[in-house]
């Protein structure tokens, strides 16, 4: 069985398909950048961007570079997406809330640079940095459960891949209420989440390609 159906053949436009394939992968290098240490959470995940330097601010302007890229793919979808039934409804909440969970990751990456400009500044703004961080992880599952619904019901592509996506879904939010986006047990399932979802972003984009090139 085909993973991309008829209506993901229909037109998505070139830049709403590269910015599915590069938006994750960018996404993957910012936290590269910002810390390859899984045990860097909370407090230890400040102190990495402050001691990171150029290296984490840049990883930090990369990983919004790599949701606006997302979300623009995201609208893309919504635009091809069927308008019969309620597929379209829930695309077009998923676009609304990748925009605001854009907003809320902006302005946790200006406190992350600021940090890794002024490390001094990490003991004033670091709590701040990860309280609106720890709300943008909370939004960005969030939005993912009207996409995932969204993208099988509307046969973008195959319903199993929505399914997929609302699993990485409810299974983050669960993490991050009933053990936070700050403690051990939780941002190690979270880091593991975001990376599959990446993957899985990545792989519709790719198919988007390849049902145009049938």
């Amino acid at each position: 069985m085909s993973l991309i159906t008829g209506a993901g053949r229909s037109g998505l436009d070139a830049v709403g398909k590269w910015s599915l394939v590069i938006g994750p992968i960018l996404f993957v290098i910012s936290g590269a950048m910002v810390t390859l240490d899984p045990a860097d959470y909370g407090d230890k995940f400040v102190a990495a961007v402050a001691e990171g330097g150029d290296t984490a601010k840049w990883g930090l302007v990369i990983g919004v570079i790599g949701i606006t890229l997302y979300a623009r793919g995201i609208m893309g979808l919504t635009r091809i997406t069927p308008e019969a039934g309620n597929a379209q409804a829930r695309m077009r909440i998923a676009s609304a809330g990748v925009v605001a969970m854009l907003a809320v990751w902006t302005v946790q990456s200006g406190i992350g640079m600021a940090i890794a400009e002024n490390p001094a500044a990490a003991a004033s703004a670091g709590a701040v940095m990860l309280g609106v961080g720890g709300a943008g992880t909370i939004l960005a599952f969030l939005t993912l459960i009207p996409f995932a619904g969204g993208i099988g019901s509307g046969g973008l592509v195959n319903k199993n891949i929505g399914w997929v996506l609302f699993a990485i879904a409810i299974i983050g939010l669960l993490a991050a209420l009933i053990w936070g986006t700050n403690d051990e047990t939780g941002s190690m399932i979270l880091g593991i989440l975001q990376l599959i979802w990446a993957v899985v972003t990545l792989v519709i984009g790719i198919m988007m390609f390849n049902g145009d090139g049938d």
